[in-house]
């Protein structure tokens, strides 16, 4: 009997530790999986933002720095998309255009950009767009990507294949001398709108440039982070081959401890692939139950107790199977539940479909879009809210490259919960299995339409003011510059016969004539002035104000003196502007100072104070004086155009010049206006940005 109870036991004890390793290699295996697919499901994310980046440059004829700073911020990349460097624009550049291009750049106020590194080539590619643009950031400005043979394969691949191109290991342009990582980076090119770019030459012919985003290997991963990172202890090799030079992240894989706690697996995006080597980590141990073998022999020596501890030590072996299992299933579900919860707090319109081309989730920023609920929307439900004359046109587009596994965008009209059809960009790629197999498509939508009805005024409101600077030019300067001539005329010939009767009232009244004639002309150039005042006529560039301040003193010394007024100059900061405006700005004021300054009752001389000051990025200047001053209900009127306060004179200008001078603030993103000063008169503040030029 003791026989055969210890043999009982030992069979009983080798079973418990099969088990064991059994349900050991189960869990490892399942948290390998989950690794992965945290992995594939946070790249997803990161190439759906840049086909949505893709989207802006698509929508638009062109993308401003404002535009496609303010795109990015309202993605809000550090809570929907943790681990990545940042969002940017790289521009492809023929070596005809260089120079245009640095000239562009320039003026938009980067007056030390330039391509680097430095050398002569065919084409040149530069980072002109990178959000956030600060710190570290920064220094990639300008960098050519093209040069370097790594971001070189990874930006044609894109290129060629329309479609998501990642690079192999490099170190990033934003690396410091400190907590050096490894990087890599994702590529998604852009093509020259309306344009065709469906065969590999017309996508090279074609190619404006690329949308990219680089990450820092350990931020990367530790984006995708998990509830149990410390259960497995991962290395990360680029491409094929396990070696030093090629390790990404983690320690150098050397004889491990357990072989059948290591797996190897390939992650392959965008044309390039990585080799993941995973084994156990220091927390993965604790987390599975170790004492199944201990008890079982333990119990085999109670003989007394044999069959009744054998029994509970099979129930019992049995219930943390269903424990574990039931946990595996709690957590795949955890990780579709993350999935929907970040597909559902995202700022766009997002829907899944199988590999039968039919769709069978969408997010809640879609279903609340359009008011229908997912059963309603499940299938081919969706097309129902497209616009009947795009919904052909959409199919098609949907189906073609469904066929053939390709991404695409299209645009579309969908009806909205209140009836108003509203037009989208949907941007859609293929999905893949953690086994590389085709399991449909997934794609994002954005709301377009305030875009396309903003571009549509725009060019109206552009043609508008384009037609009416002609017409003003054309038909009003010549026949006012012909009317003061024959005016002028008609006085030199009635002044050669003094006798004549009448002849003085005559003169007076021709006089009263030619006046007029020349102060509609100088309406007529101010006009002309307020239409282009918004647009530079120069360089932009850091300007010495106070120089070009002294040539204008220079200039109105003689008024100043006719009219008995004194200007004082203080201390002026540098200014971010084109050197034409900023003399127009200055002129402009202090010339309606002089006009309005000092009534004709007035015993005290007119005294004129300049000066201003340099806060961070900012020049901020004021214009004092101590006349009358403006009461504050008027003081908003007045930089309206045609705008005065006193009756009109014949030294009462145009009542444009300060609508003018608040254009060419304004067109810097700045502001102009009063301040109150305690013992009265005009003090006139402006401020100017160094941010670039507004478009108009």
């Amino acid at each position: 009997m003791l026989f055969i109870t210890l043999a009982a036991t030992v069979a009983s004890w080798h079973s418990a530790q099969r088990d064991l390793q059994r349900e050991t290699r189960t869990y490892f295996d399942f948290r390998v999986r989950q690794l992965l697919e945290n992995m594939q499901e946070r790249l997803a994310a990161y190439q759906q933002m840049l086909y949505g980046t893709r989207g802006l440059f698509d929508a638009s004829d062109t993308v401003s720095r404002g535009e496609f700073r303010d795109y990015v911020a309202a993605l809000r990349l550090e809570r929907h998309y943790p681990g990545i460097q940042g969002v940017g624009f790289s521009l492809l550049i023929p070596a005809a255009d260089k120079a245009k291009h640095l000239a562009t750049i320039h003026k938009q106020g980067f007056a030390d950009y330039n391509l680097h590194p430095d050398g002569e080539r065919e084409i040149y590619t530069s980072i002109i767009y990178l959000e956030p643009f600060e710190g570290s950031n920064l220094r990639a400005f300008g960098y050519d990507m093209f040069t370097e043979p790594v971001r070189n394969r990874a930006m044609a691949y894109a290129r060629d294949y329309n479609g998501i191109g990642m690079s192999g290991k490099v170190t990033l342009v934003q690396e410091s001398d400190r907590d050096v990582q490894a990087g890599f980076l994702l590529y998604l090119p852009v093509y020259k709108t309306g344009l065709p770019h469906d065969s590999e030459q017309q996508r090279r012919e074609n190619l404006l440039g690329w949308v990219y985003s680089p990450f820092r290997i350990n931020d990367f991963i530790a984006g995708v982070g998990g509830e149990r990172s410390g259960d497995l202890a991962l290395a990360i090799y680029d491409g094929d081959g396990i070696g030093e030079q090629s390790l990404m992240y983690g320690q150098p894989v050397s004889e491990p401890e357990s072989q059948w706690l290591n797996t190897i697996q390939r992650l392959d995006i965008g044309g390039h692939g990585w080799t993941l080597v995973v084994r156990a980590g220091s927390d993965f141990q604790s987390r599975l139950p170790h004492d199944k073998p201990r008890l079982v022999a333990g119990i085999g020596l109670l003989m007394s107790l044999l069959l009744t501890v054998l029994t509970w030590q099979l129930v019992n072996g049995r219930g943390r199977a269903l424990l574990l299992a039931r946990q595996m299933t709690e957590e795949l579900r955890d990780s579709e539940s993350r999935f929907r919860l970040m597909a559902d707090s995202a700022p766009v319109l997002i829907w899944v479909s199988g590999t039968d081309k039919l769709c069978f989730w969408f997010n809640k920023v879609w279903l609340d879009f359009t008011g229908r609920t997912l059963d309603q929307e499940f299938g081919n439900g969706w097309a129902e809210g497209v616009h009947p004359d795009d919904l052909q046109h959409c199919l098609d587009i949907y189906i073609g490259h469904f066929d053939n596994r390709q991404p695409f965008s299209m645009e579309y009209r969908l009806k909205r919960h209140d009836g108003e059809y509203r037009w989208l960009l949907d941007n859609g790629i293929p999905r893949f299995d953690h086994e590389g197999h085709f399991a449909g498509y997934i794609g994002s939508c954005i709301d377009i339409t305030e875009r396309k009805f903003m571009q549509s005024a725009l060019e109206a409101r552009n043609a508008d003011l384009t037609r009416f600077a002609e017409v003003s030019a054309h038909h009003l300067m010549e026949p006012t510059r012909r009317f003061a001539s024959y005016t002028q005329r008609l006085k030199k010939r009635l002044s050669a016969y003094p006798d004549a009767a009448g002849d003085e009232e005559v003169l007076i009244d021709l006089s009263t004539l030619e006046g007029d004639a020349l102060l509609l002309r100088s309406l007529i150039l101010d006009i002309q002035r307020y239409l282009s005042a918004a647009e530079p006529r120069g360089e932009v560039r850091l300007l010495d104000s106070r120089a070009i301040m002294a040539e204008i003193s220079r200039k109105m010394a003689a008024k100043l003196q006719a009219l008995g007024a004194t200007l004082t100059v203080e201390e002026l900061p540098p200014v971010m502007l084109d050197r034409p405006r900023l003399a127009d700005l200055f002129s402009l004021i202090l010339d309606n100072t002089l006009r309005h300054g000092v009534p004709a009752e007035s015993r005290n001389p007119l005294h004129i104070i300049l000066g201003g000051q340099r806060e961070g990025h900012v020049s901020r200047f004021f214009i004092s004086d101590n006349g009358p001053g403006i009461p504050a209900k008027y003081q908003t009127r007045v930089f309206e155009i045609f705008e005065r306060l006193g009756p009109r004179t014949a030294d009462s200008g145009t009542g444009i010049g300060l609508a003018i001078a608040r254009r060419i603030v304004e067109s810097r993103h700045g502001r102009i206006g009063f301040k109150h000063l305690p013992r009265g008169g005009t003090c006139v503040v402006f401020e100017l940005p160094d941010g670039e030029q507004r478009d108009t």
